[in-house]
């Protein structure tokens, strides 16, 4: 009943704006699905009766395009649901073409990624959704993207509303109105010779009628896109286009050069997953020993956790992490040797900044508790006398940083979007 309820709706739609329901359909994809099942609810009646009507006008010579429109919610990242709505745009027009032999050329493919006009709609015509008024205003008069004066996106419509009431209203919208527009693939047959109401109404947009759809059965998580980090180059609607630069490095490479200096080889890996937040992983390991009694060796792995404290530009700027670590050691200089292993955890502070389009410097410090267990040893006459066994509680300065990073990724061009202003 809902989803007839849900097709009524759209026809609706399309009456009201002088477009014959006849040559529109509306049909639904199971979560998170790429592909097209004319099996689930109502898809193939509703595809069948359409193709029959394109079949009909392609005869006639009469179809001027046929606009394939696919829609989202805001809840995922942007560009895994810019993915999905193109490819399942694609799955739509290549039925299309194969059941009615109409020419490719013929096929306008729109991947609306977020629907926003039904999202507003919903919330619109919903009581009781919280801070109801709050959101209004944010969809109102909040860009898709907020730049900064050097067209580096700081904010936007979607954190906005992830933050809005420590973000309870988002979550009430993802269980309750998000899961109404998330199937949604509209299709319109555009013929030649409209009437005067048509030529003066603009199309009208199917995504604020999306309220009935409820998710296919499935429930497929959209494991093919979780990978995908969030980038502003969702194309929306509404407004001229503009080229901006996306967030483009989000793992840097590093090596200290205060430890290479002291021959003790390092190497980190630091992944920024969010505008604040990253996570390292650091390794050292030096392994040297020129004679029997001169021996250097450590290996040291630590993972970090990191907020970046309202950074002027992605990887510039300062932070605070905690870490955590632990190792192994010998170390011998011509008398007794040390050959222990330990754990450590602490609070570190740094300051990054650029140096280039690739390239960064990096200063920090590290301190908190260290625990160790050693054993020491005796060299007697080419061979290692065990003496005793001690432990160590340490509490200071852990970590000294002066590194050269690189930063990549596998996202390093510019992008072109639209923003709904």
């Amino acid at each position: 009943m809902r989803l007839l309820a849900f097709v009524l709706a759209v026809m609706a739609t399309f009456t009201s704006f002088g477009i014959n329901h006849a040559d529109s359909v509306n049909v639904i994809f199971r979560t998170g699905h790429r592909q097209f099942d004319p099996s689930l609810g109502e898809n193939r009646l509703m595809m069948d009766s359409f193709i029959a009507k394109v079949r009909e006008a392609a005869d006639n010579g009469d179809i001027e395009r046929i606009v394939v429109r696919a829609y989202a919610s805001p809840d995922g990242t942007s560009k895994a649901n810019e993915l999905l709505a193109r490819h399942r745009c694609d799955a739509i027009s290549d039925y299309i073409i194969q059941q009615s032999g109409v020419n490719a050329n013929l096929i306008q493919r729109i991947p609306e990624v977020i629907a926003w006009d039904g999202l507003k709609q919903l919330v619109s015509q919903n009581t009781e959704t919280p801070s109801r008024d709050a959101i209004l205003d944010i969809l109102d008069n909040t860009p898709i993207w907020v730049y900064d004066s050097h067209g580096k996106v700081i904010d936007g419509r979607k954190s906005r509303l992830m933050s809005l009431g420590r973000g309870l209203p988002n979550r009430w919208m993802e269980k309750n109105l998000f899961p109404l527009l998330r199937n949604a693939l509209a299709v319109t047959m555009v013929t030649k010779q409209p009437t005067p109401q048509e030529a003066d109404t603009p199309p009208s947009d199917p995504a604020s009628e999306i309220l009935q759809i409820t998710e296919g059965p499935g429930n497929k998580a959209m494991e093919d896109y979780s990978d995908i980090s969030e980038k502003p180059d969702t194309i929306s609607r509404h407004v001229e286009p503009e080229y901006i630069y996306s967030v483009k490095h989000r793992f840097a490479l590093k090596t200290n050069l205060l430890y290479d200096a002291i021959l003790f080889p390092n190497l980190e890996l630091e992944w920024l997953f969010d505008k604040n937040w990253s996570v390292a992983l650091e390794g050292d390991v030096a392994w040297w020993k020129p004679d029997f009694t001169h021996v250097y060796r450590l290996a040291i792995i630590s993972p970090e956790a990191r907020y970046h404290i309202r950074p002027r530009a992605p990887w510039h700027g300062m932070y605070v992490g905690l870490f955590v670590g632990g190792g192994l050691y010998q170390l011998e200089n011509g008398g007794n040797g040390y050959h222990g292993e330990g754990g450590m955890g602490g609070v570190s502070f740094g300051y990054m900044w650029p140096i280039g389009k690739h390239f960064s410097l990096e200063a920090g410090i590290g301190a908190g508790y260290m625990y160790t267990r050693y054993k020491i040893y005796e060299n007697r006459d080419n061979h290692k006398l065990y003496m005793r066994t001690k432990t160590l509680n340490y509490f200071g300065p852990l970590k000294l940083k002066f590194s050269i990073a690189w930063r990549f990724d596998i996202m390093t061009k510019t992008v072109k979007v639209n923003s709904t202003l």
